[in-house]
């Protein structure tokens, strides 16, 4: 086993402690929503003559755990996701398109999707990890309504930071 002088192997700790820290606190602005409007999302009802888009990220156990991910939905921020939270926006029905861009050390531009919706279309879109957790972090489609409600129901609302 290779092992490094006593003031060297002090001064490795040190930096890899520090990128630890670095990797974790991320630069992306997070803000809470106010409960009460949290309580009336996870109703899930239709809004006439709009889109309901939920974005929920699932809770993570290591890899990108403290990366967090502003969601641009046509080029406007909605909201930071980070493990286990969710963003909400109304949209016009149609054609549109959402970015993530991460903070962290995996910083710049995630996934990216298009969808199209109708008026009253309830929408739900996953954030993860793809590849059972040791993939890239990306935006997808929910395997199943049931789920994307579970995501949303177990998760704290994120609004878009001042």
């Amino acid at each position: 086993m290779l092992r490094l002088p006593q003031s060297r192997g002090h001064e490795m700790k040190k930096i890899i402690a520090a990128l630890t820290v670095v990797s974790m606190a991320g630069c992306a602005s997070f803000q809470e929503g106010p409960k009460s409007r949290e309580t009336e999302l996870r109703k899930f009802e239709p809004v006439a003559g709009k889109t309901s888009l939920y974005v929920c990220r699932e809770s993570a156990l290591l890899v990108a755990r403290g990366v967090s991910s502003v969601v641009f939905v046509d080029n406007e921020p909605i909201g930071t996701v980070k493990p286990n939270t969710f963003v909400h926006a109304l949209l016009e029905p149609g054609k549109h398109g959402v970015l993530l861009r991460h903070d962290g050390l995996g910083s710049g531009a995630g996934g990216f999707m298009t969808f199209d919706t109708k008026p009253g279309d309830v929408k739900f879109l996953w954030v993860g990890v793809t590849g059972k957790g040791f993939g890239v972090l990306t935006i997808d489609n929910f395997d199943t309504e049931a789920d994307a409600k579970l995501c949303v129901s177990g998760a704290t609302y994120s609004i878009k930071a001042p």
